[in-house]
């Protein structure tokens, strides 16, 4: 939501994004993301706290989980040309063709594609899962997430670095996400396997 200060961590109970504000700020697409999230748990009978509202509802609704991921890098399962949103723009930034002028003074969260699917798996095979979950392993700063891209393909130029005080990294609670039981993978193992995998599609 905006004006959540960074370093107050975030957990998926307590902070939503405002679907109108979104809409306000022509962002659409997460806009329908949010009222969709809110629609689904109407369906089943609870509301954003994934509290029951509406007993009749949710009397053998299925279990519903959300899983909120942003940032997904690793290996592409399907074969061919390296396709979707996030990997032509990390090859992209390999290349020096996106983010060259100067690094962000800001963060992003990021997932390990194998650690989302297993996160989701979990979600199936735990009966308790319910609800919300971040679908992150953290957030960031574009220094570290460009260091690690560099100590991975050392041909990578780090572009200069911002100005001033580093901002802070977005914080959240993770104790719902970690009650799954899945271990995250760390940034710099996730930026090594995706420099592999773009070398053995020929993308580097």
């Amino acid at each position: 939501k905006p004006g959540h200060p960074n370093e107050l961590p975030k957990n998926e109970i307590a902070n939503w994004s405002d679907p109108e504000v979104q809409k306000a700020n022509g962002r659409w697409s997460p806009a329908a993301k949010t009222l969709m999230e809110i629609n689904a748990l109407q369906e089943v009978g609870r509301n954003q706290a994934n509290e029951v509202v509406d007993a009749a509802a949710a009397e053998g609704a299925p279990r519903l989980c959300i899983m909120n991921p942003n940032l997904i890098l690793g290996p592409q399962l399907a074969p061919g040309a390296i396709s979707g949103n996030s990997l032509p723009w990390m090859v992209a930034i390999l290349k020096g063709q996106r983010m060259n002028d100067k690094i962000p003074n800001d963060s992003m969260s990021t997932i390990d594609v194998r650690d989302l699917a297993a996160l989701n798996v979990a979600c199936a095979e735990t009966p308790g899962a319910s609800g919300r979950y971040f679908g992150i392993s953290g957030a960031w700063r574009w220094e570290e997430i460009l260091t690690a891209l560099n100590k991975a393909y050392p041909e990578f130029k780090v572009p200069p670095r911002f100005e001033g005080e580093a901002a802070i990294a977005t914080q959240f609670d993770f104790s719902r996400r970690e009650s799954l039981g899945v271990p995250m993978r760390t940034l710099q193992e996730t930026c090594d396997d995706l420099v592999a995998f773009f070398k053995t599609r020929g993308a580097l």
